[in-house]
């Protein structure tokens, strides 16, 4: 009596593949264990892809989230977790053009050695508060290995001095600036009407405080602008370093509609006269004849 031979079915097959890789991934996961890698080259030629970081072949973890302008702060660091130096590395931190800030030094070890770990040190440059993603680049390489791991980490870069978060309107006469952290001096100016609030404005009065004559975010608003229209009422307050103008609520393209207290609406940008007298506040945002077309 013959015996016949029969093919398996293509689902056991599958079956059968699936199973092979499956062991082929469990043995290379023994081998090299957790590496937070972008990419990773070894002796033997194996590239792997992961995500755990922290306990990684090249660890990396975040130390803050805050950086203020001008000072050096550790923001990351790297521990080297291979059997062996790595004798080459590099650090390259880079932030978008968009966001306004700007990095202005990077302070990075050049090698990291077996179990060690060491911190990357960021210094920024802005002129606002912002959050901004910082693309941390790194590049190492020893002996029969060599690794690189790109990271983003978003950080707040804090500008120097007062940080002006609004400006509170006492009518349309007066009124006080707000901050994050202490009062101080700051790049200010303020623009005022010459009229009173019911008339239509014909222009507008730019006071200027920069260099050494700074605004104190700790006085009221009046007291400081000098030689001024006896009718006078402010328009708006421009804080040019923070890039962030505060309008009167009551303003509406060169008149006064309702000069009562309350809050400044924020525009954020410059401003100069022909825009203000073309800005009126609506529903709490401030729109222009070219924002109103564009609807």
């Amino acid at each position: 009596m013959s015996a016949t031979t029969r093919t398996p079915p293509a689902r056991v097959s599958a079956l059968r593949t699936l199973s092979l890789v499956l062991a082929f991934a469990a043995g290379i996961g023994l081998i090299f264990g957790t590496a937070g890698f972008t990419a990773m080259e070894a002796d033997r030629g194996v590239a792997v892809n992961v995500t755990d970081d922290r306990s990684a072949y090249l660890g990396y973890e975040p130390l803050t989230d805050e950086v203020h302008d001008g000072e050096s702060t550790a923001v990351v660091e790297y521990r080297n977790r291979f059997d062996g130096d790595l004798d080459e590395f590099d650090v390259s931190v880079t932030a978008p053009e968009a966001t306004g800030v700007t990095v202005t030094d990077v302070d990075a070890p050049d090698s990291l050695s077996m179990g060690n770990a060491s911190r990357v040190a960021v210094t920024l440059d802005c002129a606002r508060e912002r959050e901004v993603d910082l693309l941390f680049e790194a590049d190492g390489s020893g002996d029969g290995v060599s690794v690189s791991l790109d990271r983003t980490h978003t950080v707040t870069c804090v500008p120097e001095g007062p940080t002006v978060t609004g400006v509170e309107f006492d009518g349309a006469a007066n009124g006080n600036v707000t901050v994050r952290g202490t009062d101080g001096g700051v790049e200010a100016n303020v623009w005022i009407a010459e009229n009173p609030p019911a008339e239509s404005v014909d222009g507008l009065t730019e006071v200027k405080f920069d260099g050494a004559e700074t605004f104190d975010t700790a006085e009221r608003i009046r007291p400081q602008v000098d030689a001024t229209p006896r009718n006078w009422k402010i328009v708006a307050v421009e804080f040019p370093g923070q890039s962030v103008t505060y309008l009167h609520p009551g303003w509406n393209a060169g008149v006064y509609e309702t000069p009562s207290a309350g809050d400044g609406v924020a525009y954020n940008g410059a401003v100069d006269e022909e825009f203000l007298l073309d800005a009126s506040v609506e529903n709490g945002e401030v729109v222009t004849g070219e924002s109103e077309d564009g609807d």
